[in-house]
């Protein structure tokens, strides 16, 4: 069986504050450190209930197959991160000469921002390596709480957009991403796993498995093995949260420019 938390209302500090809480009074929260450990806990399932069988062996598929998709995630990645590198030049966060195929990480955090930092160039700080103490972290939390109404090329989509937009942004900021899928019931449930942790690299295919095809498959048998019955289901809407039902990318960009200049307005003065 899935693992919950002792204290019904212990609120995991991953999704604090992206809570919905009109349901804070009796909400489950289960939080996991990766979405294989979240996959892992549904697979454990030891009922009878066929519906739910029926909906995990569904997940096991579908994951199973992810490996023979390297091809059509790469086209269709690299088709929306074009977008997603010139609305970040557009925008101010790098210029096309810091820009690079470098991941922000604890090792590799471009030295040519030094250079741009004695020039007194503004975007020297997106790069710059003193910058990990956490208070410049963003942290993107998605929101898997759609109704079945939405159709799966929008949820594919909208998947590649984020994890493009990730991915570009991982070059020049510290980030972190988690998923949160709320949904109201007779129990609302709430349950939340690390997609992508500062320092570490993306897995472009758990990514996107765990984003666009986990929730109509481990995310309804978990409601299921919570509640006994995800007929009467409501759409939840955690504050915070990007939903991917409607994902907008000009919005979140702008989203996460401002409050980075919001936390450092003098690094955004003109040299």
């Amino acid at each position: 069986m899935l693992k919950l938390n002792t204290k019904v209302n212990s609120i995991p500090l991953a999704i604090k504050g992206c809570v919905d809480y009109r349901w804070a009074d009796n909400t489950i929260y289960n939080h996991f450190e990766n979405p294989l450990d979240f996959m892992d806990a549904v697979l454990s399932y030891d009922g009878k209930d066929k519906k739910v069988l029926d909906l995990i062996e569904d997940g096991k598929k579908a994951f199973s197959k992810i490996d023979s998709l390297d091809l059509e995630y790469n086209k269709l990645y690299e088709d929306v991160a074009k977008k997603v590198k010139d609305k970040l030049i557009g925008r101010g966060f790098t210029t096309s000469m810091l820009y690079s195929s470098v991941d922000f990480t604890t090792e590799k955090t471009g030295l040519m921002s030094k250079q741009r930092a004695m020039l007194g160039k503004r975007d020297c700080y997106f790069k710059d390596p003193l910058m990990t103490d956490g208070k410049l972290f963003h942290d993107i939390f998605i929101n898997l709480s759609y109704s079945a109404s939405i159709s799966d090329h929008t949820i594919t989509n909208n998947s590649y957009a984020i994890y493009a937009l990730t991915k570009e942004l991982a070059r020049l900021i510290p980030i972190r991403v988690f998923v949160v899928n709320h949904v109201g019931t007779d129990i609302p449930t709430c349950y939340s796993y690390v997609l992508k942790k500062f320092g570490q690299p993306l897995s472009p295919k758990h990514f996107l498995f765990f984003t666009s095809s986990s929730k109509r498959t481990f995310g309804w048998a978990t409601y299921d093995i919570l509640n006994k019955d995800n007929n009467h289901s409501t759409v939840g809407q955690p504050d915070n949260t990007v939903s991917i039902a409607n994902f907008n990318l000009d919005r979140e960009i702008d989203t996460i420019f401002s409050k980075i200049k919001s936390q450092a307005p003098e690094l955004f003065k003109a040299a």
